[in-house]
């Protein structure tokens, strides 16, 4: 099994953006929550978006969405060594890898956190890394 950002997977985590779906390795997310609140800190700039209180612990939370808002689910991720959160719209599935066939490579033109394309049902579902996505949303102190 490959970690971040390989192809294989021990399964997928399969999240909604918008109208959009996504899937991430489950060998990325440690846990998913639902996010009912989210608490603003003075001087935070997006992406990151506050923190939700896990288990008595503050949680970071990016928020990854186009339309931020207050409710939705969290994957709980670790990265570069820190536990935090990725707020999206929904998660709409965890599935096993062969529920995930692979389809063809990205397009040149996707951008770099798309790692590859699977198909669901009839539909397209882009693979992301959402390290990288994560890596080109944080915009610089």
């Amino acid at each position: 099994m490959a970690g971040r950002g390989g192809l294989v997977s021990a399964g997928y985590v399969l999240f909604r953006l918008g109208e959009r779906t996504f899937a991430t390795p489950l060998s990325d997310v440690r846990e998913i929550v639902r996010l009912t609140r989210l608490e603003e800190l003075p001087g935070m700039r997006p992406p990151l978006a506050g923190v939700v209180v896990l288990r008595g612990v503050p949680l970071p939370v990016f928020d990854v969405r186009d339309c931020p808002g207050v409710t939705g689910d969290v994957l709980v991720m670790t990265v570069d060594g820190d536990e935090v959160g990725v707020a999206v719209d929904a998660v709409t599935a965890v599935l096993a890898p062969d529920e995930l066939p692979e389809g063809e490579p990205p397009a040149r033109t996707l951008p770099g956190y798309v790692v590859g394309v699977r198909h669901h049902g009839d539909a397209p579902v882009l693979l992301v890394d959402v390290h990288r996505m994560l890596d080109l949303k944080r915009i610089p102190a």
